[in-house]
């Protein structure tokens, strides 16, 4: 197995990495350096960068956004925005709302509440409630 880099994918990474290091506001990425708490605009900043420039939700369907990459340009946007303190994309809605909206939503659905998911103008969130258990999953019986 050669697990050397082509040169194409060297030079995917280096944009990555100029691009996380340049755009994204340095005092966001030092925060998350540090592990301090980032506000809902310090997420909503690098949010709205990141779809403005194509690289928030690099796993949905291109003509919601997505890009047409290999496995190793989805890993190597996601390895160097870690390696630059870029908080990730809120995962609830790049990983679960937007992808089952854009797999099974009507148009319409689409339409309205895609853009407005890749771009953090919506926050989705999901709230579990149950019978002698609350919110309190691990309590939960059969």
């Amino acid at each position: 197995m050669n697990l050397k880099l082509t040169d194409e994918e060297l030079a995917f990474r280096d944009e990555m990495r100029t691009f996380f290091t340049t755009q994204i506001p340095a005092d966001i990425r030092e925060r998350a350096t540090r592990g301090a708490e980032l506000t809902a605009e310090d997420f909503k900043t690098t949010q709205a960068i990141l779809n403005a420039n194509g690289l928030a939700v690099p796993n949905w369907p291109v003509e919601w956004g997505g890009r047409d990459w290999t496995p190793v340009q989805r890993h190597l946007w996601l390895d160097e925005m870690q390696l630059a303190s870029v908080p990730d994309p809120l995962a609830f809605n790049v990983d679960m709302v937007g992808p089952v909206i854009a797999a099974f939503g009507s148009q319409e659905q689409k339409e309205k509440f895609l853009p407005a998911t890749a771009n953090l103008d919506i926050w989705w969130c999901q709230g579990f409630s149950e019978p002698e258990a609350g919110s309190d999953l691990a309590s939960l019986k059969t």
